[in-house]
């Protein structure tokens, strides 16, 4: 959120490595379960600058939100052939 709101976000390093032997879970059980704070990796805010960090959120978010979007675009589509066959 950092590209949208940097007012907002606080950076702090945060979270953990995770034991290669939990990843096999992560679909079914919560991370809080499988990892040190409830964070799936680690992160080290002095990684990159908060600019950087604001435009791989961005690119990230876009990238994200256009597949969700063809997806339901994709889904409508059907649903609209079958409503009027």
């Amino acid at each position: 959120m950092l590209w949208l709101c940097p007012e907002y976000v606080k950076l702090e390093s945060m979270g953990s490595d995770i034991p290669p032997e939990n990843r096999m879970f992560s679909d079914y059980i919560s991370w809080d379960k499988l990892t040190e704070d409830g964070c799936w990796g680690k992160f080290d805010k002095d990684s990159y600058p908060p600019e950087e960090l604001a435009k791989i959120g961005k690119s990230f978010w876009n990238t994200f939100i256009s597949g969700k979007c063809e997806g339901l675009k994709a889904v409508l589509e059907e649903a609209y052939h079958r409503k009027i066959s």
